[in-house]
């Protein structure tokens, strides 16, 4: 009781902690609203980069629907059926590449402010079109390589090539590497022969007796299931800058003291 007679005291302390109370029951109240009606605690995200304009721009806020509480429609089922989001067929799909965790908001605060390096076993979602589902064995594109798992083929509306075919092979892993990091418990699998390095960031695909590094957006596999966020649902113009603006003050500062 002492402490609430204390809040409700008229120093400036006070008035700072209950105007902090207050934005954290605000906060507290959206997310839980969004997560009863979207089925995600955090519904909206920002347009960081260029990959989906003119349908999606930089700076804009896509306010998310959780995959618990919708169907992914792809382009092709879209286009055969005439539904259409953000101006082209099926659905744009928030999702985790390669199953990586969402980088954090300390994640993102040390690396703009304190000139750390994003953990590398997480990353920034992507934000997509499904364009097709294909099951595990079926090529992932004409004359691609064969999916080693089911799950979506995805693309930016700007971008030239589908996720999957936009990478690289890196090498050959050492399998004493692949094997030790296995030993620690560094590497988990996260597909029919695909697999994280949770030090370094690495992904790996094994294809008979040898393991290969890659490296793109998605490269070599399609968008599991599971590493679907959500579903976008409609954008709101320009308002993303307030998110993006810290990043953007911070590159200009690391660029000057460069």
């Amino acid at each position: 009781m002492k402490l609430v007679e204390w809040l409700r005291g008229e120093g400036k302390i006070q008035g700072f902690l209950r105007d902090l109370l207050f934005v954290a029951a605000v906060v507290a109240a959206i997310s839980i609203f969004s997560q009863a009606t979207l089925g995600v605690w955090t519904p909206m995200v920002a347009v960081e980069s260029g990959s989906m304009h003119p349908n999606m721009k930089v700076g804009d806020i896509i306010v998310i629907q959780g995959a618990s509480r919708t169907e992914v429609v792809t382009w092709e089922e879209g286009e055969a059926e005439g539904y259409t989001t953000f101006n082209n067929p099926g659905n744009v799909i928030l999702y985790r590449p390669y199953g990586k965790e969402k980088l954090t908001l300390t994640d993102q605060v040390a690396h703009i402010f304190l000139r750390r390096p994003y953990p590398p076993d997480k990353a920034t979602p992507v934000i997509h079109r499904a364009m097709a589902w294909v099951d595990a064995g079926e090529p992932m594109w004409e004359g691609g390589p064969e999916a080693p798992f089911a799950g979506y083929i995805t693309k930016g509306d700007n971008n030239s090539e589908i996720d999957q075919n936009a990478g690289q092979l890196l090498g050959v892993v050492r399998e004493s590497y692949f094997n030790e990091q296995m030993a620690k418990g560094m590497i988990e699998e996260v597909g029919a022969g695909t697999y994280l390095d949770h030090e370094f960031g690495y992904t790996f695909i094994r294809r008979g007796d040898e393991t290969y590094v890659i490296f793109g957006i998605n490269y070599l596999m399609p968008v599991h299931e599971d590493w679907v966020i959500g579903v976008a649902r409609f954008r709101v113009p320009v308002v993303g800058y307030v998110r993006l603006l810290p990043n953007i003050i911070g590159n200009e500062i690391r660029e000057l003291l460069s």
